[in-house]
C-alpha cells in the first residue's frame, strides 16, 4: 500500500516543479513567530488526523462514524485524496494527470479549498488505504464515487470548463505541496 501514497506524492511534487514562479515573499525569510504558531497549528491538526486513523486501527468499524464527523467539504477532500490514491493503482497517469481536477471540484462545489481542516480529511483519506476492510466499505458502499459524483455535477451546474476547474485546482495542489514540505 505504501507505494499509492508515493505515486500520488510525487504526482503532486511533479505538477509543483512544473511551476517555476518565484514571488518576493518566496526569498524572504519565513518571521519566527509565524513558523512557531503555524507549526503548532499544523502539529494539533496532524495529531487529529492520528487520532482518526488510531480510532479505526483498533476498529475499523469506527470508519463510517469517524468519517460522518467530518463536515462536507472535509468529506470532500477526504474523497479526493482516497480516489486519486486508488486511481494511482491502476492508473498512474491518469490520477497524476486528474490532480488538479479533483482538488478544483472541492473549491466549485464547497467554495473551500485546502485550509488546515480540509488537509487533515485529505491526510485521513491518503492514509486510509493501510486498511482493507474500510477500503472495500468505501468501494462497496460507493461513498466517496458519490461525493465526486456530486461535485461533478454541481460543476456542470455552474457550467464551468475542465481548463477553469483545474486552474482552480492548481492552486490547491500548490497548498498541499507546501504543506507536504514542512
Amino acid at each position: 500500500m505504501p507505494k499509492y501514497f508515493v505515486w500520488l506524492v510525487s504526482g503532486l511534487l511533479t505538477l509543483a516543479a512544473c511551476d517555476n514562479k518565484t514571488t518576493d515573499e518566496q526569498t524572504l525569510p519565513p518571521q519566527p513567530e509565524k513558523v512557531q504558531t503555524s507549526s503548532l497549528k499544523q502539529q494539533i491538526k496532524h495529531n487529529v488526523a492520528n487520532n482518526m486513523l488510531q480510532k479505526i486501527s483498533v476498529n475499523q468499524d469506527n470508519f463510517l462514524s469517524e468519517f460522518q464527523k467530518l463536515d462536507a467539504a472535509q468529506q470532500y477532500y477526504f474523497c479526493a485524496a482516497f480516489t486519486m490514491g486508488a486511481m494511482s493503482v491502476s492508473k498512474p497517469i491518469t490520477a497524476s494527470a486528474m490532480v488538479n481536477y479533483f482538488m478544483g471540484l472541492g473549491v466549485v462545489q464547497h467554495n473551500r479549498g485546502i485550509d488546515e481542516n480540509t488537509y487533515m480529511a485529505f491526510d485521513f483519506g491518503k492514509n486510509v488505504f493501510h486498511f482493507d476492510k474500510i477500503v472495500n466499505t468505501i468501494l462497496q458502499e460507493k461513498i466517496c464515487e458519490n461525493i465526486i459524483g456530486a461535485a461533478t455535477q454541481a460543476a456542470k451546474v455552474k457550467k464551468m470548463k475542465t481548463k477553469e476547474i483545474n486552474a482552480i485546482g492548481r492552486k490547491e495542489v500548490e497548498k498541499i505541496v507546501e504543506r507536504i514540505k514542512k
